[in-house]
């Protein structure tokens, strides 16, 4: 897929809500991995999106007061449609304002050195409460899994501990995220090197002297030949 390609149809919007069929998003998620405009566009979708759920989730919602019939253009200006548009808008300016733009600004200033690291998201899996999650990812390099922690923490004092097992329980990776870290899509780096084959990231709340289950997203890592000749 060539980056008009990825405009014109819209690539990042309808990934980013799962509305690609498996083979346009095979061929955009090889696109993205050496596009950095459609990877840093995918990911400030991913954490739009994240923060627009949990800002209507917590929105108390307008009671709806019978008004009398009005025509024209200026009837969208009532209070019940008025006030969650503008809220909505204020939202993506604010995001834009302390999110998007001083990455962009950070992204120019290092262009020449950075390298893009290949991402997947395991959001879509999460909600969905899917089996599994296939990532393609490139052999030998690192990439990236981003998923929201939907468990509430038990304690004030908790914190959750992400490990990423493989097929035989084994321990590779582990990170720690705080509360505040989990109110938002969380950033997990898979190493460089591992095999093909399935894995599972296991969420744990851990407080004094407890540790509880807070779920676990099971995905499997498959070398894509499309994608290993970039």
């Amino acid at each position: 897929m060539e980056h008009t390609d990825a405009i014109r149809l819209q690539a990042v919007e309808k990934y980013v809500l799962g509305e690609l069929t498996p083979a346009l998003r095979n061929e955009f998620e090889a696109h993205y991995f050496d596009c950095s405009e459609c990877s840093l566009n995918v990911r400030a979708g991913v954490a739009f999106a994240a923060a627009s759920r949990q800002y209507f989730a917590e929105a108390p919602v307008p009671a709806v007061v019978p008004q009398p019939a009005t025509a024209g253009w200026f009837a969208w200006l009532k209070p019940m449609i008025a006030v969650p548009a503008f809220a909505a808008l204020l939202l993506l300016v604010g995001y834009q304002n302390l999110v998007t733009i001083p990455h962009l600004v950070r992204q120019a200033d290092s262009a020449e050195n950075a390298e893009v690291r290949p991402w997947f998201t395991l959001v879509a899996a999460n909600v969905r409460g899917s089996a599994g999650t296939r990532v393609e990812a490139p052999s030998g390099k690192a990439f990236d899994l981003f998923f929201d922690i939907t468990t509430a923490p038990q304690q004030p004092d908790s914190v959750f501990l992400v490990q990423m097992k493989d097929s035989s329980g084994k321990i590779l990776v582990a990170r720690k995220v705080s509360q505040q870290l989990a109110k938002k899509p969380v950033n997990f780096t898979v190493p460089a090197g591992i095999p093909e084959g399935d894995y599972k990231l296991v969420i744990l709340d851990q407080s004094a002297g407890t540790t509880a289950p807070a779920g676990e997203l099971p995905f499997t890592v498959a070398f894509s030949s499309q994608i290993q000749q970039h």
